[in-house]
């Protein structure tokens, strides 16, 4: 993973340095807040950290929703949308309720890691976000390695109650997700499991 991201920031420097400063706005920049996409022309199944994104000068892009779709059938997308039929959030595939894929990059916003809710205040560069009620720092991972790991997050998106078992569960290193189902030689972050952090 290290040698991946050396030489994605290799080519993002690259970028810069062959199109120069007339274009460089068309190289892949962003910030918190700032729109992103996750490489896939699939949806995710539920919230989702993905790392290298370059287009975020972290490399960190988030959709942090984790609404379940309605676990029933369908026959059309408003089906899937009866609780927040103007969200859009879920469409009918195969006769079942799923994320929306346009959503989805609606709501993917550049991150960074941080320890404060002040760590997140970047409007400035990024003034076109797609979030009403600010960014927070906070964990809302429980699974694979961003588990735990609190990043820039916009409030939109999140459960108060769910975020809240997520901090206490992180805290008291009893976040199990944290624990298992690691890629080979990832450790399991710092704030769980008493292990370091390899990011």
């Amino acid at each position: 993973m290290r040698e991946t991201v050396a030489m994605d920031r290799r080519a993002w420097m690259s970028c810069i340095l062959v199109l120069g400063p007339v274009l460089v706005g068309g190289c892949p920049r962003g910030d918190v807040g700032a729109p992103c996409n996750h490489g896939s022309l699939k949806p995710p199944e539920s919230d989702v950290v993905t790392f290298p994104s370059l287009r975020c000068n972290d490399l960190l892009c988030v959709y942090a929703d984790a609404t379940d779709p309605p676990a029933r059938g369908c026959s059309q997308d408003t089906d899937c949308n009866e609780g927040d039929p103007g969200a859009s959030r879920f469409e009918c595939f195969e006769g079942q309720c799923r994320l929306e894929l346009g959503y989805v990059l609606e709501r993917s916003m550049c991150s960074k890691r941080c320890s404060s809710d002040a760590d997140c205040d970047d409007r400035e560069q990024a003034k076109d976000h797609a979030c009403s009620t600010g960014f927070t720092c906070t964990a809302f991972q429980t699974l694979g390695p961003w588990c735990c790991e609190k990043l820039c997050v916009c409030r939109d998106d999140l459960e108060e109650a769910t975020v809240s078992d997520i901090t206490d569960a992180c805290e008291a290193g009893t976040q199990e997700g944290c624990c298992t189902d690691l890629p080979l030689g990832v450790d399991a972050p710092a704030a769980a499991c008493g292990q370091t952090s390899s990011h």
